[in-house]
């Protein structure tokens, strides 16, 4: 789980390189990053950052604005993607690093850390 950690921090350093700022939803994103990745780290090294209830809101919060966000903002950004079989794949990449993502949030959220 470590080494998801490192990745995950890895990928999102790439992305916030491209970050805009020019929009809301940009800062959103920066704004989310940053905590899923501070809880990511509270739930991998075992410290407790912020109350319970804080990461239970947060899952929630979170959850509803990443399906949000793949609903309508999706069509758009795979607009490039010239066939199914690559929406599949690279949509299929990203719900897998999402399921590692919100698992292990929930479980930083509402398991017993220690």
């Amino acid at each position: 789980m470590k080494i998801y950690f490192w990745f995950f921090l890895l990928i999102s350093t790439y992305n916030v390189l491209w970050i805009d700022m020019s929009n809301f939803r940009e800062l959103m994103d920066l704004i989310i990053t940053v905590i899923g990745l501070l809880g990511i780290y509270g739930y991998v090294y075992k410290k407790e950052f912020l109350r319970k209830s804080f990461w239970k809101i947060f899952f929630v919060c979170d959850l509803l604005y990443t399906i949000g966000f793949m609903l309508l903002v999706s069509r758009e950004k795979y607009s490039l993607i010239q066939s199914n079989d690559e929406f599949i794949f690279s949509s299929l990449v990203v719900l897998i690093f999402l399921f590692v993502y919100f698992r292990t949030l929930y479980k930083y959220a509402f398991m017993e850390t220690g």
